[in-house]
C-alpha cells in the first residue's frame, strides 16, 4: 500500500501531468467565463468556485515540488493590497455577521486567485504562452458570437429588471448580461489582436477575421465607455506602432457614425455628457449619465466616512445600506460604484487604493519597457483604454473580465532593471 500511495503521489506531482493540467485549467477558466451569468447561485458564479481550486492547486504543486517559481513584478503590491483588504475587513468585522464576513473574505480570496492566473502564465514556456493567447482570442470571439445570438433571440431585457438586471433593449449583452462590460472587454482584446498581428505576420489573416467579429460585436453594445476605451487604445497603439492606424481608425469611426443612427446617437450623448461635466452645468442628457454621477457621489461619500481603510473589502453594498445611500439594495449595480477606483477607495481606503493602483502602474511599466514587442505595446494601449472605461464601469473588479485580463497580463515580458 505505501508503494502504491507513493506511485500515485509521484504521478500527481509529475511535471508531465502539470504540463497537461495547466492548459486544461486555463481552458476551463475561460469556458466558465463564457458560461458567465447563465449559472449564478446566490451571487456566486461557477468561475468564482473554479479559479480558487485551480490556482491554489497549481501553487500547492509548485510548493510541494520545491520548483523555482517566477513572480511577476506586480506580485508585491498585489500582496500588500490583499493584506490591507483583509485588515479592512477585520477592522469592520463588528458591523458584520459571520456570514457577511465570510462572503466578503471569499471575494478577497477570489481576487487574489485571479491574480495567480497571471503568475501561472508568467511561468509558462513559450509554446504554452502562444496557446494561451489563442485561447484568449477564441474566448473573446465566442463571447461576441454569443452576443449575436442573444441580440437575435433576447433583444430586450426589460422583463428581467425584476431580477436586478438593467432593462437594456436592442444592445449586445452576450452571456455577461451587460453591454458595458462586454464592450470594454472586446475593446481590450481587439487591441491585443492588433498587437499579435503586428508581431506575427503569418497570423494576420485569422486574427483579422477574429478582430472583425469582435469589432462588430463591440459596435452593437452601443456602450459609450467601450467606444471611448477603443479610441483611446487605438490612439496609444497608433502613436507607438503605426501612425497610419490612427488615420484608418478615424475613417472607420466617421463611416460608422455616418451610417448608423444608433451609434451617432450614443456618440452625441457622450459628447454632451463631457461638455456638461467640463462646463460644470451638469445638465446631463440621459438617465444613465445621471445615475452614473449619483453612483460616483455615493462612493465618494462612503470614502469620506472612512478614508484610511474604508468599510471593508467587498462591503460596498452593506455600507451604502448602512448609510442609507442606495435606493435599491437588490440591484446588481448596488454591489459597487460605477467606477472601479472609487469602489476600492470606499472599501479599502487610501491604504488599499495605493497598492491597487501600483499593480496597474507596474503592468504599464512592463508594457512600456517591452513596447518594441507589438503585443506589449498593444497591452499598454488596451490597459489605457481599460482604465478609461473603469471610470464609468466597475471592470477592474468584475470577475468575468479580470480572469482573462490576468491571463493576458501574464504574457508580458518581465521588467528589466538597469545594472549598477
Amino acid at each position: 500500500m505505501p508503494s502504491m500511495t507513493k506511485k500515485v503521489l509521484n504521478f500527481i506531482l509529475s511535471p508531465k501531468l502539470l504540463a497537461c493540467a495547466a492548459p486544461a485549467g486555463i481552458a476551463l477558466t475561460l469556458a466558465l467565463a463564457l458560461a458567465a451569468e447563465l449559472f449564478r447561485w446566490h451571487g456566486i458564479l461557477l468561475i468564482d468556485l473554479w479559479v480558487p481550486i485551480f490556482t491554489l492547486t497549481w501553487l500547492g504543486w509548485h510548493l510541494l515540488r520545491k520548483r523555482h517559481l517566477k513572480l511577476p513584478p506586480a506580485t508585491w503590491p498585489a500582496t500588500i493590497f490583499v493584506l490591507i483588504g483583509a485588515a479592512s475587513l477585520l477592522l469592520n468585522s463588528a458591523d458584520m455577521s459571520f456570514a457577511e464576513f465570510a462572503a466578503a473574505a471569499f471575494y478577497g480570496v477570489r481576487w487574489a486567485c485571479m491574480f495567480i492566473l497571471g503568475i501561472i502564465i508568467f511561468n509558462q514556456k513559450k509554446s504554452a504562452r502562444a496557446m494561451t493567447l489563442w485561447m484568449i482570442f477564441a474566448f473573446a470571439t465566442l463571447l461576441a458570437l454569443a452576443g449575436f445570438i442573444q441580440l437575435q433571440y433576447f433583444p430586450s431585457f426589460e422583463e428581467y429588471e425584476v431580477l436586478g438586471w438593467d432593462p437594456h433593449v436592442g444592445r449586445l449583452l452576450s452571456t455577461w448580461f451587460d453591454p458595458n462590460f462586454v464592450g470594454a472587454f472586446l475593446a481590450f482584446t481587439f487591441l491585443l489582436t492588433l498587437g499579435a498581428a503586428f508581431q506575427k505576420p503569418k497570423w494576420r489573416l485569422p486574427l483579422a477575421a477574429l478582430g472583425a467579429i469582435m469589432l462588430a460585436a463591440l459596435t452593437l453594445t452601443f456602450s459609450r465607455s467601450a467606444y471611448l476605451a477603443l479610441l483611446a487604445g487605438l490612439f496609444v497603439f497608433g502613436i507607438i506602432k503605426s501612425r497610419k492606424l490612427l488615420v484608418v481608425g478615424l475613417l472607420v469611426l466617421l463611416i460608422a457614425v455616418g451610417l448608423s443612427g444608433s451609434i451617432r446617437s450614443r456618440v452625441t450623448s457622450l459628447v454632451d455628457s463631457a461638455q456638461s461635466v467640463l462646463t460644470e452645468n451638469y445638465t446631463l442628457p440621459d438617465q444613465s449619465s445621471r445615475l452614473r454621477f449619483d453612483s460616483w457621489a455615493e462612493a465618494w461619500t462612503l470614502f469620506a466616512e472612512k478614508p484610511l481603510l474604508g468599510h471593508g473589502y467587498n462591503r460596498y453594498q452593506d455600507a451604502s445600506i448602512q448609510y442609507k445611500l442606495t435606493a435599491d439594495p437588490t440591484s446588481h449595480a448596488a454591489t459597487g460604484s460605477d467606477s472601479s477606483l472609487l469602489t476600492i477607495l470606499a472599501t479599502t481606503g487610501m491604504a488599499g487604493f495605493l497598492p491597487f493602483l501600483a499593480v496597474y502602474i507596474i503592468l504599464a511599466l512592463q508594457a512600456w519597457q517591452g513596447r518594441r514587442n507589438a503585443y506589449a505595446a498593444a497591452f499598454l494601449a488596451a490597459l489605457v483604454g481599460l482604465f478609461i472605461s473603469s471610470i464609468f464601469v466597475n471592470g477592474l473588479l468584475f470577475p468575468l473580465f479580470i480572469a482573462p485580463f490576468w491571463l493576458a497580463a501574464g504574457l508580458l515580458p518581465p521588467l528589466r532593471f538597469p545594472r549598477t
